[in-house]
Order: C-alpha cells, then sequence, then structure tokens
C-alpha cells in the first residue's frame, strides 16, 4: 500500500532536478525512431498507412515537447513541472506504439523497454524498477500476441521477456544501493554545514514549489543584532555555537509546517505554509524571536543580543521568484533593525 500511495504520486517520487536529462533522452529516442522509419521505410509505407503516419507526427511533436521541455528546464522556468508528469508516463506507452505500427523498422529498438525500466529503477529504487518491469513485460506479452511481425519473430519476443525478467534479480541490489547513497547525497547537498538546517538550495527549491503550485506561504526573514559581538568578544567557535542553538531551538519551537533555513552568517529564513491571517503572522514573528532569545539566554546571557524579525505574507504568485521575496523580507527586516532593533514588522505580497 505504501508503494501504491507513491506511485500515485509521482511527483513527490520523481527527483525533479533530474528533468533534464530525461528531456535529453525523449529528444533522442523521438528523434531516432523518426529517422529510421523515415530513411528505412520505402516509399509509400508511411503515408499510405494512417496508423504509421500518425505515429510520425506525434513522435515528431514529442520531439518538440522534449525540446520545449528542455528549454525551461534551462532558462529556470517553474511552468515546465507541469508537463513532467505526463511525459514521463507516455514514454513507454509511446515505445510499445511504436513496436507496432512500425515493428519491421524499429524491431532493433525493442530492448528500450527494458533499458528504460533499468534506468528508472536505478534512478529511483525498487518500487518503479517493478513498476516499470510489470509495465514492459505486458507490452511484449501484448506484441507477441496481436502482432503479426511479432507473431512471426517470437525469438524476438523472447529475448525482450528475457532481458525484462533478468533486469530485477541483478539490478535490485544495485537500486536498492543507489537510491540510498543518492537520497544522501541529496540531502547533504541541501543542508548548511554548520548548523544542520536545510540551506538556500533547499529553500529555492521549497520556494520554486510552492509558488508552482500557488500555496499561499509566509516568508520569514531573520538576522541577529550585534552577532558581531559575540566572535569579537566570545570567540569564534562560541558565536558558532549560538548559530546552532538558534536553528535547534527553532526546530523545536515552530511548527512542523515551519522549516528553518540559514541562508549566510547570521541570517535565517522560516519557510511556514498554508494560510496564516496578519495576527497568526505577527505571533509566528514573536514566537521566532522568543525561540532566538532563549539560545541567546543560554549561550551569552551578558551581550545584548537580539533578532530583528521582517514576516512576509505571500499570496501573489505571478512574477514572484525567490529573490524578490527575499529582497522584500530583507526590507523589513532592516526596518525592524532602524525601529529599535529587537523588532518584527509583518507586511503582505
Amino acid at each position: 500500500m505504501r508503494y501504491l500511495n507513491r506511485m500515485l504520486k509521482l511527483k513527490y517520487v520523481l527527483d525533479i532536478s533530474d528533468s533534464a536529462s530525461r528531456a535529453r533522452q525523449r529528444m533522442a529516442f523521438a528523434g531516432l525512431s523518426f529517422l529510421i522509419v523515415f530513411f528505412f521505410a520505402p516509399g509509400g509505407a508511411i503515408t499510405g498507412n494512417s496508423a504509421r503516419m500518425a505515429f510520425m507526427v506525434v513522435v515528431g511533436l514529442y520531439f518538440l515537447f522534449a525540446l520545449v521541455q528542455a528549454w525551461l528546464i534551462s532558462n529556470r522556468e517553474r511552468h515546465w513541472e507541469k508537463i513532467e508528469l505526463p511525459s514521463y508516463c507516455i514514454d513507454l506507452p509511446l515505445i510499445g506504439w511504436g513496436l507496432v505500427v512500425s515493428a519491421d523498422y524499429l524491431a532493433p529498438l525493442s530492448p528500450l523497454i527494458a533499458v528504460v525500466a533499468l534506468i528508472r529503477g536505478i534512478r529511483y529504487g525498487p518500487c518503479m524498477l517493478a513498476c516499470h518491469i510489470g509495465l514492459g513485460i505486458l507490452i511484449v506479452l501484448g506484441l507477441g500476441a496481436f502482432v503479426p511481425y511479432w507473431q512471426a519473430n517470437t525469438e524476438l519476443v523472447y529475448a525482450n521477456l528475457f532481458l525484462l525478467l533478468v533486469l530485477p534479480i541483478q539490478f535490485y541490489g544495485v537500486s536498492v544501493k543507489i537510491q540510498a547513497s543518492s537520497k544522501s547525497l541529496r540531502q547533504e547537498n541541501l543542508t548548511d554545514p554548520l548548523t544542520r538546517s536545510l540551506n538556500r538550495k533547499a529553500l529555492e527549491a521549497a520556494v520554486w514549489r510552492t509558488l508552482n503550485a500557488k500555496e499561499p506561504f509566509v516568508l520569514s526573514f531573520l538576522d541577529l543584532d550585534n552577532f558581531k559581538m559575540v566572535n569579537d568578544s566570545l570567540g569564534h567557535a562560541m558565536g558558532d555555537k549560538l548559530l546552532k542553538r538558534i536553528s535547534s531551538k527553532l526546530s523545536v519551537r515552530l511548527r512542523s509546517e515551519d522549516k528553518v533555513y540559514r541562508l549566510a552568517g547570521d541570517e535565517f529564513v522560516v519557510l511556514s505554509l498554508g494560510t496564516i491571517r496578519p495576527d497568526m503572522a505577527e505571533n509566528l514573528g514573536q514566537r521566532i524571536k522568543a525561540a532566538i532569545a532563549e539560545a541567546i539566554d543560554y549561550t551569552c546571557p551578558n551581550l545584548p543580543v537580539s533578532a530583528s524579525v521582517g514576516v512576509l505574507q505571500v499570496t501573489t504568485f505571478e512574477e514572484t521568484s525567490l529573490e524578490k521575496l527575499l529582497a522584500r523580507a530583507d526590507e523589513l527586516m532592516y526596518e525592524a533593525k532602524k525601529t529599535g532593533k529587537d523588532q518584527v514588522l509583518v507586511a503582505t505580497l
């Protein structure tokens, strides 16, 4: 049931950062399939066959589809995510369709069914491997049962079935290890090495997903007042200890929906998902300030260190980016500093 739930929520399973390589693979497959059929089919074999003609048109559109996706990814356009899941789900069926209508020319590409299953199994783990293997077996069995070309070339059917049945045995362990290693590396890449809180890269990904989903959220930008005094009077080791305790206190005192990110130095961001009323936003800022005060009292109680917090409620999603949101929240934080430090200011965007 757990694996089924994951499959029904593909957007949580896929590593979206890997979409660029998937788009290039789609372009290579579509371009190669089109060229093979176009150059090797005799005259009239395409125009005289409506199913084959339709396949050629769809493959051409599929190539352009993948090209647009690659362009959107390279330009950091968040709309590409909308076409990622549909394209992911039609890869194998499109290969199967080509093997039905153009089997005479695309039969050498039939091992792609097993290759796609292998690549995705290694990339996303045993659940994806099993699902793609199962779908691949159904496609090959269907070819052997209903398509005359494959009925006359049963050795190709057996060869593809052999590949699909051997793959799980050979690559199950590799899939588990690679998935675990990949998850560990991704987590390390999104973690601040000092405080072990999330870093700016993780914040960018989270804000990008939230903006794309058009879900309201709150971005709280905080900066420590007089932090330099800690480093100057107690040493940088104590300053690092204070930053660690602040990260820990924020994680403990805030809700599970409130994620803590360290940008640089003594600057932190708290990302809070869900609709929050203005009075709740003010309360959130005060809880952030209180959690930081606890860490300060425990680490350097005799120094006038505090926190200024800018709380930005985000309800506008078009023409918005992380840079713009951080700039506005940063302005709020500096306005709080100008009013006497140790203050919380709230605004809505």
